[in-house]
């Protein structure tokens, strides 16, 4: 039996086998009716449309109940399949009493030659023709026509699927009146199936007194059948054809406009029966639970191997960031490495506890710019730092942070001689670095901090260039002279605004590196990058951490080929903000880096916002479409890559609910619902919020993180440490340049979180 509840309530109403008179002394008074088919069954209800949707006359009655006075509506339509052979038989009395009614007009019987003429038996002889006869047996009797024989058996022809209905309706509210008022509503709104037949409903009738089921003999068994859901209609044969109920068994069109209905979101098709169920296994991303085919619900999964590129695209408060969580912390406990880039942090914070495991303690890495108080410990980061580089590799530092700073600053093509002062800067800061560690002393390594002194403060600029190459003073020496006052102020203004950040100076400060993604990427280290907190200077630092991926990425290039490399899977939230500044990087990793083992996936409320670049490489070489409610723009871009799915579907979409598409086995699958999973399901038994300061314990092992008043002052001497350097190194008649081919090693590093390189 297939049952359809329509219903609006609020809080359980008082006992269904208590009369309206009695049901008072709990304040709830309940009024009862059951519909049957006004006329014989094999005459038809309406027949179905969709515009206008009768469904919205139905809504409309629901939408009058007051819940928040303790009314309530319910609307139960009983179907039971009638058997084939039962149709059949009635079918055969239909028509044996259609055969002896004789020919019909207009719905009246035809009067035959031997019983009798009058108006009709004219009409009949007028309708027959001059050359008709009367033909038949016995008094001259005439044959009915096929069109009777079909009007006498109705909806019952052959091939019909007929159904058994039962249809109660139960409405209760705190004073009488309305509960009858807001059953007559609900019955009236069900006179849009009238037709040739329609729904009356049953129970004596003496003047105005309409009780309908509230009569005693048959309140008792309305409410066994409303409470158990007995099948006894109040009368017998109560048959309909399914086209009849259609209306009430389908969802709202779009021509229903009632805002008080539940819609279904759109047709979207079920998971595909291939995609596996994740439990854990290292090989699977878990994607969110889906409903298959068969109508059970699992957290499925994607295939890792299948995964290169991933979008995940919607509103801001659906769900995108949980869903990247849950992913996070699979991969890492998968062994994978993981980065996560969150302006914002909050997610960091969030999955933190869960990370919190001694499996994961030596591979947990942190960057937090919010840190800024002198006691905070901060990770720090050299972009000049040569350490376990080569002197041929200065170009790629050049190009990163030059490229990070003009994009972030807007310098275009128009800033060309920034550009060059700029370059020239880094590139003279990047050998000194090369220098300075082939001396010995990796602690002296100059910072993005030492660009200003070495374009302000001649007597320094000097002391460096006496001990590089000629090829790298040439510029300083020939054409810096030249440069005018505005192309100088271009670059040190850029400079003053980045010291202006407090969290900034202690992230950049150091002259040595505690994060590292290169040995990040080798140990596949659980990174999570917060740049928050850094005001004006937030895109610049953003585009800096980017480019440094893109080259970590590429550096993978010279490793042999047959030489395995560590997965590392990236998620970076809030793709908008961050893409402004990367300067087109994001949409080369999308491009150049699939063949070094490295996974992106980027997160955004409006794709359409994006870069044309990195919006087109991201949809060119995604693996991995989750999209959920978008405004109709949005709406519309994404469902052109999901075939079969309308943009309203994907604007109607609920919160925590997604239409994605994947690879699977190397084919792309139609797009599928999927329902969000969160961390605290999936990851309960890794939750250890005690374990939080052993955490930050191992991070401050792992990536060297210092008080950041003691990087400060470290940075505030270090023009000074130096030029003194320089100046024994003169003195002493070491003038060597660094060789072009040399590979300058890493030196230990220090065993104290606190202690000074």
């Amino acid at each position: 039996m297939s049952t359809v509840v329509l219903s609006k309530q609020d809080q359980p109403t008082a006992d269904p086998q208590t009369a309206p008179a009695a049901a008072g002394s709990r304040g709830v008074y309940v009024a009862r009716a059951e519909l049957v088919l006004a006329r014989a069954d094999h005459w038809p209800l309406g027949k179905p449309v969709l515009d206008p949707d009768p469904l919205e006359q139905v809504a409309a009655a629901f939408a009058e109940v007051r819940t928040e006075d303790g009314e309530e509506a319910e609307l139960v339509v009983d179907l039971l399949p009638v058997p084939g052979p039962a149709v059949a038989r009635r079918r055969r009395r239909l028509l044996v009493r259609a055969s002896r009614r004789g020919p019909t007009a207009f719905g009246e019987q035809l009067a035959s030659g031997g019983r009798g003429g009058g108006p009709l038996s004219q009409v009949w002889d007028v309708l027959s023709g001059p050359g008709g006869k009367r033909t038949g047996g016995a008094g001259g009797s005439r044959l009915p026509r096929q069109s009777d024989l079909t009007d006498g058996v109705g909806k019952f022809a052959p091939g019909a699927q007929v159904f058994a209905l039962q249809v109660l309706v139960r409405c209760t509210a705190r004073h009488p009146a309305r509960a009858r008022a807001r059953l007559h509503q609900v019955m009236a709104a069900l006179q849009a199936l009238r037709g040739q037949n329609a729904l009356v409903p049953v129970g004596p009738r003496v003047g105005g007194w309409r009780p309908y089921s509230d009569v005693w003999w048959r309140r008792r068994s309305f409410d066994r059948r409303f409470a158990r859901g007995d099948f006894a209609p109040a009368r017998r044969r109560q048959w309909v054809t399914w086209q009849e109920v259609a209306v009430l068994l389908k969802p709202p069109t779009v021509h229903c406009t009632a805002q008080n209905i539940q819609r279904t979101g759109g047709v979207v098709p079920p998971a595909p029966a291939g995609l596996p169920t994740w439990t854990g296994q290292k090989e699977v991303l878990p994607l969110g639970y889906v409903t298959g085919a068969d109508g059970r619900r699992r957290l499925a999964g994607a295939y890792a191997q299948d995964l290169l590129f991933g979008s995940s695209l919607g509103k801001s408060g659906f769900g995108k960031t949980e869903l990247a969580l849950v992913q996070f912390a699979a991969r890492a406990y998968a062994g994978d490495g993981g980065l996560l880039f969150d302006p914002h942090r909050t997610a960091w914070l969030r999955i933190k506890p869960y990370l919190a495991h001694p499996a994961l303690a030596d591979r947990i890495w942190e960057v937090d710019l919010s840190r800024m108080r002198d006691g905070d410990l901060m990770a720090c980061w050299n972009p000049l730092s040569m350490e376990g580089r080569r002197l041929d590799e200065v170009q790629e530092i050049v190009g990163a942070v030059v490229g990070a700073i003009s994009s972030a600053h807007s310098w275009g093509e128009r800033a060309t001689r920034a550009r060059t002062i700029l370059s020239n800067a880094v590139r003279t800061l990047a050998e000194l670095s090369h220098l300075l560690i082939q001396d010995g002393h990796p602690e002296l390594q100059p910072t993005v901090f030492q660009i200003g002194t070495l374009l302000e403060d001649e007597d320094w600029r000097k002391a460096v260039l006496a001990h590089l190459p000629q090829s790298t003073s040439r510029y300083w020496t020939r054409s810096f002279a030249n440069v005018e006052p505005a192309a100088m102020n271009t670059v040190t203004n850029v400079l003053y605004r980045f010291s202006s950040s407090r969290s900034l100076r202690a992230f950049l400060g150091s002259p040595r590196s505690g994060y590292d993604l290169r040995r990040a990427l080798a140990i596949s280290a659980v990174v999570g990058l917060c740049p928050s907190g850094t005001g004006e200077s937030d895109e610049l630092i953003c585009a800096l951490l980017l480019f440094d991926l893109f080259r970590e990425g590429m550096a993978r290039a010279s490793l042999p080929a047959d030489q395995m490399l560590p997965t590392m899977w990236s998620w970076v939230d809030e793709l908008t903000s961050v893409d402004g500044a990367s300067h087109g990087y994001v949409a080369k990793i999308l491009e150049q880096l699939r063949k070094y083992e490295l996974r992106f996936v980027g997160m955004t409320q409006m794709v359409m916002r994006l870069s044309d670049s990195t919006r087109q490489a991201l949809m060119q070489n995604q693996s991995w479409l989750s999209a959920t409610g978008a405004d109709a723009d949005e709406a519309s871009f994404v469902a052109k890559r999901m075939p079969g799915i309308d943009p309203a579907t994907i604007q109607q979409i609920d919160r925590y609910c997604y239409i994605q598409s994947v690879q699977l086995h190397g084919k792309r699958t139609a797009p599928f619902r999927v329902e969000g999973v969160a961390v605290s399901d999936v990851f309960a038994d890794y939750h250890n919020p005690e374990g939080l300061k052993a955490l930050d314990q191992a991070i401050d092992a792992n990536v060297q993180r210092r008080p950041v008043t003691d990087i400060l002052d470290g940075l505030d001497r270090l023009d000074d440490a130096i030029l003194a350097h320089l100046t024994r190194r003169a003195s002493d008649g070491a003038h060597r340049p660094a060789g072009s081919g040399d590979v300058v090693h890493r030196l230990p590093r220090p065993t104290h979180p606190t202690q000074k390189g």
